[in-house]
């Protein structure tokens, strides 16, 4: 009989409407937990959670917009209502950004710190008495990416609000770790999901497909769920990834001019 680890749980997942995080909530309902759905889109959401029921636990969407205080408030209140407490947060809400640093504009890039990084903290700082009451034992994931670990050309500006995710997730450690509270780090590589298609451009630029191999979300939910389940403090996703980031450790001059080969980019007609 499969193993249910996370049997009678409650995980909080934001963008779960779509790629990972539904891919998530998929992934801890099969092993028993029961799941809060946040993300903006309703009739998407709506959809993941029928999908979360079908596996026998309890589902509860709530539709909330990371980057508004008081919709991240009201998802506290409604999860404490429904369940009592919060044994894990996955922050996964995310907005991507492409183009080069002259290039986009400083509203898009505050557009994507408000989610990536303002709405992770937002929602970590709401959710925090939730998972006190569930603590010692009770979690958070933050979803970062492995440019967070190193930039590549024309993605800094998203990268650079992973980087910040990842610093936050080190000192949250820190902080919460006398209190029994774990705090994890996720950092897939490129993935198939909608997040290239919603993520904003410079003006004038595009992305032609990029030469690697993409992950599933599904394969990034079965990651995060065994590094959940493990306390895994770091999980850097895929082997080329790793490769990336020990590479940018060790011969960084190099990786530079692997780096422009990568992101293969066209200015858009």
């Amino acid at each position: 009989m499969a193993t249910r680890d996370f049997q009678g749980k409650v995980v909080l997942i934001t963008g779960a409407s779509s790629g990972i995080g539904r891919a998530a909530a998929s992934a801890y309902a099969s092993q028993g937990a029961h799941i809060v759905l946040a993300a903006r889109r309703e009739s998407q959401l709506q959809d993941a959670a029928r999908e979360v029921e079908a596996l026998g636990v309890r589902a509860l969407p709530v539709r909330c917009d990371v980057t508004v205080e008081e919709e991240v408030h009201r998802l506290m209140r409604e999860t404490e209502a429904a369940f009592g407490g919060l044994d894990i947060l996955v922050n996964n809400a995310g907005l991507g950004l492409y183009g080069p640093v002259e290039g986009f504009s400083e509203a898009q890039l505050r557009q994507v710190f408000d989610i990536n990084f303002f709405g992770l903290v937002r929602v970590t700082r709401a959710a925090l008495p939730l998972l006190r009451k569930r603590a010692p034992g009770s979690q958070v994931v933050n979803v970062s990416s492995v440019l967070g670990h190193r930039g590549l050309p024309l993605l800094g500006g998203y990268g650079a609000s992973k980087a910040a995710v990842n610093l936050l997730t080190e000192s949250l450690r820190a902080e919460l770790a006398s209190e029994g509270i774990s705090v994890l780090l996720v950092s897939p590589g490129l993935t198939e999901t909608e997040f290239r298609d919603a993520r904003l451009s410079a003006e004038g630029w595009k992305q032609d497909a990029i030469p690697l191999n993409a992950m599933s979300s599904a394969t990034v939910a079965s990651a995060m769920v065994r590094a959940s389940r493990r306390k895994r403090r770091e999980t850097v996703l895929t082997l080329p990834g790793r490769v990336m980031v020990l590479a940018n450790r060790w011969v960084p001059a190099l990786f530079d001019r692997v780096a422009r080969r990568i992101v293969n980019p066209a200015k858009a007609p």
